[in-house]
């Protein structure tokens, strides 16, 4: 490369040039009122010249045509130019340095597990985190976990496919779709996962902030009317006496499903008209106390047993139970379905309807007495007449309920 020149010029503005190497190789020139500012530029440009004639001078045959790809990417896309390489490269070492530091997606699932059950987190958040992260783990587990792209993820929310269980344990996938909201779950389980790699340093960023974000439909609670409420109850009882304990306090007291399966006898005072939920039982953690209304007190006052759970607890043993029941029931109403927590649904309902009062629903739900999440998720479409049908709902036949266990409780 040519040194910088300085040559004085006839001009009516400027006293002296300077001629000087530019990028490329290309001759460029500069003006100056005066020969010291011009002798000082110079001295800078050959300096810059000479320091990148030493570096650039020994580049490496991949390296130039590394510089000439890159060129030619840029001369592509001048409407939209690229970053600058710098920041690209940058970037790029960043992520490179991470997977030397990385682990593979399924040692980050079973970290995480690990840490959230020393947390303390409860069982049924911990099966979410094993069954969707492992889930994930399933497609990726092999990968480094700082190599998982916002696009892959993307791909594999909206792609979740429905699973059924195998003989010899395991699971398939059976080809339909999942829906919406759970593969709204999934992405919300793994964007929990990379957020714990990347507090553990094990990637850079999180992929799912960016990932394709699923929108179920906002649709009305479902409810059951209090016709169809007593039909299901008599066939329970005719039918899956067993389960009528566990869809009582459902029903008629609003309580989960994961917290009926974890309840027992023990937490039922029929005397005092109370249940007593403990924050071992109850999802949010905290103690509840439920009032026990008349109708929940004629369906569980026959059954009540010193201790011992109010359900079967396999679920094989429930699910059977129950497809009896309603399989009597569709036999003379083919319409008939139980949608997924109608129950609950149901009681926050007519509950609210019939004593109007939104802070003691919320309260008996487990909400705080605050009457947003009432509203938000549970409220459904009810008349002041359905609800009083509902509460004077009583079991159909109460000679045919049989005790599950014996040393029921005295009113």
């Amino acid at each position: 490369m040519k040194q910088a020149t300085v040559s004085e010029v006839k001009h009516p503005r400027y006293t002296h040039r300077v001629r000087y190497t530019g990028p490329g190789g290309k001759t460029l020139q500069a003006w100056f009122k005066d020969e010291t500012s011009a002798l000082k530029f110079a001295k800078t440009k050959d300096k810059e010249t000479g320091r990148e004639g030493r570096v650039f001078g020994t580049l490496a045959p991949e390296e130039k045509a590394a510089v000439e790809f890159w060129r030619s990417v840029i001369e592509q896309t001048k409407d939209a130019p690229p970053p600058p390489l710098a920041d690209i490269l940058r970037d790029y070492a960043d992520r490179w340095k991470a997977t030397r530091t990385s682990v593979t997606v399924q040692a980050a699932v079973d970290a995480y597990e690990a840490a959230k059950t020393a947390e303390g987190l409860r069982p049924m958040s911990i099966q979410g985190i094993r069954t969707r992260c492992g889930r994930f783990a399933a497609d990726f587990g092999t990968r480094p976990i700082c190599s998982i792209t916002t696009a892959e993820v993307s791909d594999w929310i909206l792609g979740l496919k429905a699973t059924r269980k195998i003989a010899g344990g395991g699971t398939k996938k059976d080809g339909a779709q999942v829906g919406l909201q759970a593969k709204r779950n999934h992405r919300l389980a793994v964007s929990g996962l990379f957020n714990f790699a990347k507090s553990r340093g094990w990637t850079k960023d999180n992929p799912v902030t960016d990932a394709a974000r699923p929108k179920p439909p906002k649709t009305r609670p479902e409810i059951l009317a209090p016709d169809k409420v007593a039909k299901f109850f008599a066939a329970l009882e005719l039918h899956a006496p067993e389960l009528v304990a566990f869809w009582a306090v459902r029903f008629f007291a609003g309580i989960r499903e994961q917290e009926a399966l974890r309840m027992d006898w023990g937490m039922v005072d029929l005397a005092a008209g109370e249940i007593h939920l403990p924050e071992t039982v109850t999802k949010t953690g905290h103690d509840r106390t439920i009032k026990v209304e008349p109708v929940l007190d004629a369906f569980l006052r026959p059954l009540a047993a010193s201790s011992g759970p109010l359900a079967p607890s396999a679920a094989m043993v429930r699910r059977w139970a129950l497809g009896k029941a309603v399989k009597a029931i569709q036999a003379t109403d083919k319409d008939f379905t139980l949608p997924s927590n109608v129950a609950r649904h149901s009681f926050a309902t007519f509950h609210l309807l019939e004593f109007r009062h939104a802070g003691e629903t919320s309260l008996q739900l487990g909400h705080g007495g605050s009457p947003d999440m009432l509203h938000r998720h549970y409220k459904g479409v009810g008349t002041a007449a359905q609800a009083k049908a509902f509460w004077a709902i009583r079991p159909a036949k109460v000679k045919n309920v049989v005790s599950i266990k014996r040393g029921r409780k005295s009113a």
